[in-house]
């Protein structure tokens, strides 16, 4: 049986030129993702940052779930704020794109899997604000950019009891990395906090349907050396083939 096909989202890179030489831009996606999904059972395909949100419509066809990666800050203004001094990276186009994905997604009862912008961004479209900058907004937050390998556990996370995060990772209380300086401030309409650090800072989300879940830590690149993180794409991957297997509405 062929597998489940999960959209896996993308981002623009400049690379190096010295002077005279030409300026090659790739679109790309960190290996993590791509091999979590594989690993997990499921089918990635690359979304691409395109600005032509026909076609992303149309490729988000072909999925049976999306995986939102990680990256640069969402645009403040979409969640009615001015930037913040420290915002960095954003791209007007891949909001676009993510959020034409996410729109697809919820219209075809797509599950989707959030990973740090992608936490972010999922809570932004559904009405939720954000934290800007972790450090000079809340007063005695620990490190959350730790800056350290991938596989680095920098902090703890406390789940809450009877969410779907916690049945999967069988934890009340687990380290993970990190590697943001935003989060999610107010959730968004549908969604509920199922897991925090000491200092308060919102490390997951997920929907009450049980369609949507995310994560502020980034377990495609802790999964190699600590399998638990695995069961997060297994999820998306159990829950993307229920949906492929169900007959034509």
């Amino acid at each position: 049986m062929p597998r489940p096909i999960i959209a896996v989202t993308s981002w623009r890179h400049h690379r190096g030129a010295a002077e005279g030489e030409h300026q090659w831009t790739d679109i790309c996606c960190g290996d993590g993702y791509v091999r979590a999904v594989a690993a997990a059972g499921a089918a990635p395909l690359i979304l691409p940052r395109v600005p032509d949100l026909e076609a992303v419509h149309d490729a988000m066809a072909v999925a049976d779930g999306l995986l939102l990666t990680g990256g640069g800050d969402v645009q403040a203004a979409l969640y009615g704020a001015a930037p913040h001094p420290r915002s960095r990276r954003q791209d007007p186009v891949r909001d676009e794109v993510e959020i034409e994905a996410i729109r697809v997604a919820e219209q075809r009862h797509l599950p989707v899997l959030g990973i740090c912008r992608g936490i972010q961004l999922l809570n932004v479209v559904a009405g939720g604000t954000l934290v800007q900058d972790i450090p000079t907004e809340i007063p005695g937050a620990i490190q959350h950019r730790t800056e350290a390998d991938g596989d680095y556990l920098g902090h703890a996370i406390e789940i809450e009891r009877g969410s779907l995060l916690h049945r999967l990772l069988g934890a009340d209380r687990l380290a993970t990395n990190s590697w943001h300086h935003q989060a999610v401030k107010d959730p968004g309409k549908g969604l509920r906090v199922t897991a925090r650090t000491a200092d308060g800072v919102v490390e997951a989300i997920e929907s009450a349907d049980g369609r949507i879940l995310a994560v502020q830590c980034h377990p495609e690149m802790s999964f190699d050396r600590y399998p638990v993180f695995l069961e997060l794409f297994r999820w998306l991957a159990r829950q993307a083939s229920s949906r492929s297997e169900s007959p034509p509405a």
